[in-house]
């Protein structure tokens, strides 16, 4: 059994909080920031959209790894 395994719980709030950092980093702070359109740092620019997309994609892959774990884990106990 490898470290991740035996220490799943702790990776995934790890994980969890980094992405909340990344929500804040993506999300709520380009808002607040005054810049002009035609910026790099304005929210309507492509690379913040790719930001905004590469966020929700790694919360999809979030939501499903827990999702698939949580379900094996529960599968595999359940088995007699």
């Amino acid at each position: 059994m490898s470290a991740i395994t035996r220490n799943k719980t702790m990776v995934f709030i790890g994980v969890g909080a980094m992405l909340v950092f990344n929500y804040w980093f993506a999300i709520v702070r380009p808002r607040r920031m005054a810049c002009a359109p035609g910026e790099l740092c304005h929210v309507d620019s492509p690379a913040m959209r790719l930001n905004r997309r590469m966020f929700w994609v790694s919360v999809a892959i979030y939501a499903i790894a827990v999702t698939v774990t949580t379900a094996a884990v529960w599968w595999v106990r359940s088995q007699p």
